[in-house]
Parts: C-alpha cells; sequence; structure tokens
C-alpha cells in the first residue's frame, strides 16, 4: 500500500468508527445517564443526539482536512505529522472505548466494535509502519502521543461547547 493510500484510510476508518457511533448513540443516550459516573452526569444531561452528530461530523472533517493537506502538500512534515496525531488520538479513543465498556458501561457503548476491530488494527499498523520507514523522526513521532491527549481531551470538549453543549 502506498503511503498516501495509508493516509487516506485515517479518515476513513475515522468516519466507519464515527458512523457506528452516530447509529448507535441514538438508542445509547437514554442509558447514558445511569451508565456514566457523577462529574460526567452534567455533560451528559446538555448532551443531544444532534450535538454529537455534529461533533463526529466534525471530527470526521478534521480527518479528510488533515489528509487532504498531507496529500497537497507532500513534502510537508507537519502535514504527515498531523496525520499521524489523529492516528495517536484514534488509537487512543480506542483505549478509552475498551476502558468505559469494561468499567463504565460494563458492556457495549457506541464505538467499541470499529474501535476493536477497525481503527486498533489499523493505527498499530500505521504507526509501526510510519516508526518502521522513517517518515518522521522517532522524536516527532512520540510527539503525536501529548497531541492525542490534548486533541482527546480538551479540543474534543471545546468542540463540544461549540456544538452547543456547555
Amino acid at each position: 500500500m502506498t503511503r498516501r493510500a495509508a493516509i487516506w484510510l485515517v479518515p476513513l476508518v475515522l468516519a466507519v468508527h464515527n458512523a457506528e457511533e452516530a447509529i448507535a448513540f441514538h438508542r445509547f443516550l437514554p442509558r447514558l445517564a445511569t451508565s456514566l459516573p457523577g462529574p460526567l452526569r452534567t455533560i451528559e444531561q446538555r448532551l443531544t443526539f444532534g450535538s454529537m452528530l455534529t461533533v463526529l461530523a466534525l471530527v470526521t472533517l478534521v480527518g479528510v482536512a488533515v489528509a487532504l493537506w498531507s496529500t497537497l502538500r507532500p513534502g510537508s512534515r507537519l502535514a504527515l505529522w498531523s496525520v499521524l496525531a489523529v492516528a495517536a488520538t484514534i488509537a487512543l479513543n480506542v483505549g478509552t472505548h475498551v476502558v468505559s465498556a469494561i468499567e463504565i458501561v460494563r458492556g457495549y457503548a457506541p464505538g467499541l466494535v470499529t474501535a476493536v476491530l477497525v481503527n486498533a488494527p489499523f493505527v498499530v499498523y500505521l504507526l509501526r509502519r510510519a516508526a518502521r520507514e522513517r517518515w518522521l523522526s522517532s522524536r516527532a513521532l512520540l510527539c503525536t502521543i501529548p497531541a492525542a491527549v490534548v486533541l482527546h481531551g480538551p479540543v474534543l470538549v471545546g468542540t463540544l461547547w461549540l456544538a452547543g453543549v456547555p
């Protein structure tokens, strides 16, 4: 597989995963209040299906945007790093799905199936390939980890806020 094709799989696996979340979340939303620990219930009370769809669409568009940027600027290390930072964020998201399924909802949560069966194998492949083929320096690759924490934490919370979840 070419590097370009691998890069374009990032928004594709993100879209597939977000589609599973969108489909399953509608049924899951009413159960969410009883599943979440206290501090997270305040966010859940303001979360609507529409705002969740908005966030999923925005997140998918970010994946498309960084893949497009990397395609249009194939020599840009920052564009490539951004794609890999999104991939690292997908990896972190896999972990949060598994932990929440085990510890919080004690069963299926929207996105769990694609997180485990699609996203996890893909990001392992992509990040290992990027390291093996030295797409970026080891230090730059390691820097995708804190970037993933920021993207999956404060940036996601900010996106929820922009989508109308105070």
